[in-house]
């Protein structure tokens, strides 16, 4: 099984976030809003926002981590970059 990466494929085909960034969201966006001040101004729930980004990161990260190596993945990524940008 593969790894989408791409942010806006995973919320266009409607991929649910994985568990884990849900409760980390939850609570890092908590801590943010009690503790500093609400500074980051976490919102999640619609079109672009700054949550629901930082939640797809972390699936992409959770998913990678639990299908293959995540550094593996992330240099293929890079290797794919730097092909790109030399062309």
């Amino acid at each position: 099984m593969k790894t989408e990466t791409d942010i806006n494929k995973r919320w266009e085909t409607g991929v649910d976030h994985h568990p884990q960034s849900e409760d980390i969201f939850k609570a890092i966006s908590k801590i943010d809003f009690l503790l500093h001040g609400d500074s980051f101004c976490f919102k999640s729930g619609g079109d672009g926002d700054n949550g629901e980004s930082l939640m797809y990161l972390m699936d992409v990260y959770f998913d990678a981590k639990e299908l293959v190596d995540l550094d593996a993945l992330l240099e293929v990524k890079l290797q794919e970059l730097y092909k790109k940008n030399s062309m």
